[in-house]
């Protein structure tokens, strides 16, 4: 059993601090780790674990061949990558630059979730002005992650690929440029597939850039929606990431960024992403559901998680039929009332006359339903006890 398995055990038994911050020197400093990634998107696998996109590391080979058996099963594909000790630094680096908020340590065994910033001093450049900021595109990197993961087994939810298309609308790029740009005039090279058609390269980042031009032939200019938008009205298809998650875009997904961009709720600190709580808990849904029966006017409810600014919240989607909007409103105002008296969490509530609302239950399964059943139907019978 390796160390940092055995001080995994024994922080789970007691959580003394002394022990945990020898789990974290432990996954900085030992000789190997290794890490599940993906085929499909030629990067770390990613998921949601308690809230936060998760990377999954494990302290021994065979740990982490069994995770790459169990993802298998679920259709996925998954492999192995080692991280030597002085690559450890680049590997929390790759996490962050994917999106990763968390690392989850020897999923499967004796198990422990660390934020990334525990890891790894993250760069800050809000303070930067705009054209001094690195361009790098953590969020987006994330929706394509999982969207592209998703795909491979057919699970793609319409969350899923809202989140590409409204973080794709939203981001920075890089583009490489050929020569030097006359006037407001650029010439951007061409990439030929392997179907012999010519793309267009767009990067989410100076490392996904540098897998197309490794000998430094090309300068790389920003570039924003507008221009990819102007590429594909031209007929053109932009690759995003064509050395990565190989995203192709057409003018008609464009078209379907700027329909996206206008659904999806935005913060101070641009999109909050919306994702499926795995496992909700029992008490919250039984509650929830006790409220949406007294109160009379709901038909069906849904349950979703937003991460915003960092935070985790649940958004609860009350679908109340055939009752007019004003109607559905005064309905969720009365349960989010009664929830606020019940719950410490925080929630946010919304009816399906809200786009937000509308997506949620457009994507979701319902917790609570209302089934109405005709009695006077001649196939209906009531069994006798």
């Amino acid at each position: 059993m390796s160390l940092l398995q055995e001080l995994i055990i024994e922080y789970n038994k007691e959580q003394k601090e002394e022990v945990y911050k020898k789990i974290i020197h432990e996954i900085q400093t030992c000789e190997m780790l290794y890490s599940a990634f993906s085929p499909v998107t030629k990067g770390h696998y990613v998921d949601y674990v308690n809230g936060m996109p998760t990377a999954f590391i494990f302290s021994e080979k065979g740990f982490c061949e069994n995770f790459c058996k169990h993802i298998k099963a679920d259709g996925m594909t998954t492999g192995i990558a080692e991280c030597k000790k002085d690559s450890r630094l680049s590997m929390f680096a790759d996490f962050h630059r994917s999106g990763f908020e968390a690392v989850l340590v020897d999923n499967g065994q004796h198990r422990i979730q660390i934020e990334l910033p525990e890891l790894i001093n993250i760069p800050n450049f809000d303070n930067l002005p705009e054209n001094e900021r690195p361009v790098i595109n953590p969020q987006l990197f994330l929706s394509a992650s999982l969207f592209f993961q998703c795909l491979e087994n057919k699970s793609v939810t319409p969350d899923k690929e809202m989140n590409l298309l409204v973080d794709t609308y939203n981001a920075r790029f890089l583009i490489p440029v050929d020569g030097e740009p006359q006037g407001n005039q650029i010439t951007v090279p061409a990439l030929e597939r392997n179907d012999g058609k010519k793309v267009v390269p767009f990067f989410t980042d100076s490392t996904e850039a540098k897998k197309y031009d490794a000998k430094g032939r090309f300068k790389f200019f920003p570039a924003d929606f507008k221009q990819m938008k102007e590429f594909t009205d031209a007929g053109e298809t932009v690759v995003l990431n064509p050395f990565g998650f190989n995203f192709n875009i057409t003018k008609q997904t464009c078209e379907g960024m700027i329909s996206a961009s206008k659904m999806v709720p935005k913060d101070n600190a641009g999109r909050a992403v919306i994702y499926t709580i795995e496992r909700p808990s029992p008490m919250l849904v039984r509650k929830l559901s006790e409220l949406c029966d007294e109160d009379g006017r709901v038909r069906k409810a849904y349950l979703k998680g937003i991460r915003k600014n960092g935070k985790n919240n649940v958004i609860v989607v009350l679908d109340c039929g055939d009752k007019p909007a004003e109607e559905a409103k005064e309905a969720v105002e009365h349960i989010y009332g009664r929830a606020k008296e019940i719950f410490s969490e925080e929630f946010e509530f919304f009816s399906t006359f809200n786009n937000i609302g509308k997506l949620t239950a457009d994507s979701t399964e319902p917790f609570f339903e209302i089934i109405t059943v005709d009695v006077s139907d001649p196939d209906f019978e009531v069994e006798e006890v």
